[in-house]
């Protein structure tokens, strides 16, 4: 996968977005209800098209990366679904073609946590893949593409490890649950990039003073640890990923993670100009309440906030020092 910056972004003129569905398509009151179903959650499957399109010698790795991202996904899923997903205790484990028989027999009982990908380019877990992961919590008679909620996964292929980590699961069920109460709260739909968006601008201030850890090889190109911890002004930390997911699973006092998620993928329509490319987010999350701290969607896109004018100077200069790819 390419590594970009957000500086990419200032090519506006010559990208248009893809077609990415972020939109909810539950009101308060049918999410509510959705709340009290039993839960199935899905066991993704091998598709038998992707494996013969990349039964092929040269396509060998990329088929063991999409054999290996079904089988760690499962295994973890099932561990941290019943760990982190507090809804209800009625879950259920059933495979894609389990919850196709149900869908077929017009079973409108359950509730469905899913693995959905939001622009479907590419196959799970697969390097060049051009989709933009989320995990989806809808009725289980929602169309797959029309689901009711989700929160877009994080990105570990920074350090080239295509499986999530504990605290990834964590940080992902955690808040879609938060956004779905927030929504049947306050009886009002806000999508997953406005509600993070809501809560950064009310949370921004217990940012202060707390460790902020950053995954050690999330810097630039050209840029040092010394010069993004002067340009941050605070308590900036480069650590392993390992340290990031022990302190949001542990729930540090005083200390907050950045995570680097995708949200979009652009395009060129410019003449003699072709390309498409992930477009990502940062966030970042208190480690003690999981709550959003802070919020730096791209702007280019016609969804999502753009806080670049809310930033001091030296937020904006250590945003310029992390990379994401």
């Amino acid at each position: 996968m390419k590594k970009i910056v957000f500086y990419f972004l200032l090519l506006t003129s010559f990208v248009s977005k893809a077609q990415i569905n972020v939109s909810f398509y539950a009101d308060p009151d049918e999410l509510k209800q959705l709340k009290t179903r039993p839960l199935l959650v899905e066991i993704i499957e091998e598709d038998e098209d992707v494996l013969k399109k990349l039964d092929k010698p040269k396509k060998a790795e990329e088929l063991a990366d999409y054999k290996k991202f079904i089988v760690d996904f499962n295994r973890d899923f099932k561990v941290y679904a019943q760990k982190y997903w507090t809804f209800t205790n009625q879950m259920e484990f059933k495979t894609s073609t389990e919850i196709k028989a149900l869908q077929k027999a017009k079973n409108k009982s359950y509730a469905i946590l899913r693995l959905v990908q939001l622009n479907d380019k590419g196959y799970w877990g697969v390097k060049t893949n051009q989709n933009v992961p989320a995990i989806a919590f809808t009725r289980i008679e929602s169309n797959i593409i029309k689901t009711d909620s989700k929160i877009y996964l994080p990105s570990r292929n920074l350090n080239n490890d295509k499986s999530l980590s504990e605290a990834d699961y964590k940080y992902a069920l955690t808040i879609l649950q938060a956004n779905v109460d927030w929504i049947i709260t306050n009886d009002k739909v806000l999508n997953f990039d406005k509600y993070a968006e809501k809560m950064a601008k009310e949370n921004v201030s217990r940012l202060k003073g707390k460790t902020l850890l950053v995954e050690d090889n999330m810097l630039a190109k050209g840029r040092t640890k010394e010069a993004a911890i002067k340009n941050y002004g605070g308590d900036l930390k480069f650590v392993p990923e390992s340290e990031l997911n022990d302190a949001l699973v542990n729930k540090s006092k005083n200390t907050a993670v950045v995570y680097t998620a995708p949200y979009g993928i652009v395009k060129s329509n410019a003449p003699f100009v072709s390309f498409s490319t992930i477009v990502y987010f940062k966030i970042i999350v208190d480690c003690e309440t999981n709550e959003i701290l802070w919020l730096y969607m791209p702007g280019a896109m016609n969804w999502g906030a753009n806080m670049s004018n809310q930033l001091t100077e030296g937020e904006f200069k250590v945003m310029a020092d992390l990379k994401i790819i």
